[in-house]
């Protein structure tokens, strides 16, 4: 097992639609969702305390310097002990990968920091 904790896209998908590939299905409009679904690989249970923090740390900082127009919170991902559920509009759905990006790399961080004390 891998010594960082990785969050591994496994799947992104539009909430009550079928999928549109190979189809004569209409564009979908701009205010469409999706659901970004992640994997959470940690090397211990250390890992997700990890992760937890770094989640907090990142939520403090949306209240506190707050978001960009139209960009989704954070606190609306539903997070396991195995995965992360965040449905965000497809507009933004860069942004959010992004984000989910910054999450990993502030919780290997934390699991460092852990690890020294």
């Amino acid at each position: 097992m891998s010594s960082e904790i990785r969050l591994e896209v496994i799947g992104e998908e539009t909430p009550g639609r079928a999928p549109a590939e190979g189809s004569a299905a209409l564009q979908l409009s701009a205010d469409s969702l999706l659901t970004l679904r992640l994997a959470i690989s940690t090397p211990d249970p250390a890992g997700l305390e990890a992760l937890r923090h770094a989640r907090r740390s990142i939520l403090r900082e949306e209240w506190t310097l707050g978001r960009e127009p139209d960009e989704p919170s954070l606190e609306s991902a539903i997070f396991s002990a195995t995965e992360v559920s965040w449905t965000v509009p497809l507009t933004q759905r860069q942004r959010c990968r992004e984000r989910l990006v910054e999450l990993e790399t502030r919780a290997n961080r934390a699991l460092r920091d852990l690890r020294r004390i």
